[in-house]
């Protein structure tokens, strides 16, 4: 797992420097040869969507994510596990949802092409489900992996 999400951490800093160029290259289009780039703000975007589920996705591996943990200094340690367990629930309830409502959105509106690159917006709209998966795959494995370390613990 650790090899899958190292892959996707490269992919998103490939995508990273792209949007890099493709915004420099606009910028020296525009203002120094007076004739913009019609496509470069279009993939910046794309691939920034990508970016961000990919990226999240790998922040999901390493248990990064934000979170209101200052909760745990206040209940009873009992309690503590009750509520990780709540939260794990919570997230795979919000990206199953996500993963189903943003299939449905690519077998409706999956068919239209990008304005300025021509490429099927599916291409694009399927980062959220790409991410999601990954998401949901990572906070399974995140939960095996210490429902593991408790059993080795004891």
């Amino acid at each position: 797992m650790k090899h899958l999400y190292n892959m996707i951490l490269n992919i998103c800093s490939i995508f990273f420097i792209i949007i890099v160029i493709a915004s420099i290259a606009q910028v020296f289009f525009r203002f120094v040869l007076d004739s913009p780039l019609v496509w470069s703000d279009e993939l910046s975007r794309f691939l920034l969507l990508w970016m961000v589920f990919l990226g999240a996705s790998v922040v999901s591996y390493k248990g990064a994510h934000l979170g209101v943990d200052f909760l745990f200094d206040y209940i009873p340690p009992r309690f503590t596990l009750a509520l990780k367990a709540a939260s794990v629930a919570v997230s795979l309830i919000f990206l199953s949802v996500l993963v189903f409502s943003s299939m449905e959105l690519l077998r409706v509106a999956g068919y239209t092409s990008s304005p300025a690159l021509g490429i099927p917006m599916s291409y694009w709209r399927g980062s959220v489900v790409v991410g999601s998966l990954l998401m949901i795959l990572a906070i399974i494995v995140n939960v095996f992996s210490r429902l593991k370390e408790r059993k080795v613990g004891r």
